[in-house]
């Protein structure tokens, strides 16, 4: 009976193949999640351009509006043809301008037709969480929202206030500035300070709270596009950071909101597996069961 001994370098070889295998399909699996977590952050900021060029077309229909009424008064007044073709004129640059922005957001990802266009006008297809609802005719109801989840920040906002009353750190007197707003519910000016803070002390310890709270403020006044670009942001940041966890829950409760669920489940995911026996991978875990049940 023949016994066959293998070299003991071929054995290494073989090994080592098997672990550079290993590492390299995991590499693909974390590529693969950071790429999604882009593209969540991306969707996020489309969201964010298209209600900007609604915003923009409205203030254009009024002064539309408002130069229509204005000619038709001077015309009623007998005012000069000249004055009356200006106008026109404006009303008629201004209408171009309604229907450049029309078409720009129409090609937006998950953008909705413009006024007055038909469906099929968008050349895109709506996106995860921008398809349209039905109306009240028969069609099948919304599935309803998650139980929600009581925010952490106010407690956590009070631990910061404490420390921050002995810290030393780059900008913590625009900080606490930040902080009593937050407290206070005075969200938009806590944004101004935390912002404020980012900018003038980006390696402050301080960046990654600020920018957590100031996210959070984002959220309460319904701000959920910007909120999720700044929850995104954080975690691109600060992935092992104190608040990554909470940042993440918080921007699936953000998608939630926007009702898209696809990228709410997404984010919990990725928190789950992150953060794994924390707080927030338990929540998570909860949140996600309910998306299921809808």
């Amino acid at each position: 009976m023949r016994k066959t001994n293998w070299p003991i370098g071929a054995v290494a070889v073989f090994a080592a193949a098997f672990a550079l295998a290993g590492c390299a399909d995991q590499g693909d699996l974390q590529q693969l999640n950071q790429n999604e977590f882009t593209l969540r952050g991306m969707i996020a900021s489309d969201r964010q351009q298209i209600n900007s060029l609604k915003q923009q077309i409205q203030r254009q229909n009024d002064q539309i509006e408002e130069l229509q009424h204005s000619a038709a008064g001077a015309g009623a007044a007998g005012a000069g043809g000249g004055t009356t073709l200006s106008m026109n004129d404006r009303v008629a640059s201004l209408e171009a301008e309604v229907r450049a922005l029309q078409a720009g957001m129409a090609a937006a990802p998950g953008a909705i037709p413009p006024p007055g266009a038909p469906a099929d006008s968008v050349g895109a297809a709506p996106g995860p969480g921008m398809a349209s609802a039905e109306g009240p005719s028969g069609g099948p109801a919304p599935p309803a929202a998650p139980a929600e989840i009581a925010p952490t920040w106010p407690s956590e906002l009070d631990q910061e206030i404490a420390d921050a009353k002995t810290s030393n750190e780059p900008g913590v007197k625009i900080y606490r500035e930040g902080l009593d707003a937050m407290k206070a519910a005075k969200y938009p000016l806590a944004v101004a300070r935390f912002t404020k803070l980012q900018h003038a002390y980006p390696k402050s310890a301080l960046s990654e709270p600020a920018e957590y709270f100031a996210a959070n403020a984002l959220f309460e006044t319904g701000g959920y596009d910007q909120a999720i670009l700044q929850f995104n942001d954080l975690v691109m940041r600060f992935p092992k950071g104190k608040y990554a966890g909470a940042a993440l829950l918080r921007e699936a409760q953000a998608f939630v909101k926007l009702n898209d669920r696809i990228d709410a489940r997404l984010t919990l995911q990725k928190l789950v597996a992150d953060h794994a026996g924390t707080p927030e991978a338990e929540a998570a875990n909860t949140m996600m069961k309910d998306l299921a049940s809808d």
